[in-house]
């Protein structure tokens, strides 16, 4: 995961596997990304494999920039990824670019 962006945008780019084995320690180094009247965008394109675990762990950084003030969005998710938020209905719920 490595951040890039200007003051108005912060983009962070996700690269690897989003299962149940890394999810954990991905929420814990994604703890900085949001700022109060900030928006950060989250670039999935180097997202190699994700299972339901991945998709929980948008949901969780959804909730963490809700509660921090923050804005958030999702670019480039892997066709598996898209597949899962299909699937179990949350396109409405996870902002995708």
């Amino acid at each position: 995961m490595s951040p890039t962006g200007n003051a108005d945008i912060h983009t962070v780019r996700v690269d690897g596997e989003l299962d149940v084995d890394n999810v954990p320690a991905r929420l814990r180094k994604s703890a900085a990304w949001f700022n109060p009247g900030r928006e950060t965008v989250v670039d999935l394109g180097g997202v190699t494999r994700a299972d339901s675990a991945g998709v929980a762990l948008l949901l969780e950084w959804i909730r963490e920039a809700d509660k921090a003030g923050a804005t958030l969005h999702f670019a480039n998710a892997p066709a598996q990824m898209r597949a899962i938020i299909d699937f179990c209905a949350l396109n409405d719920v996870i902002p995708m670019r």
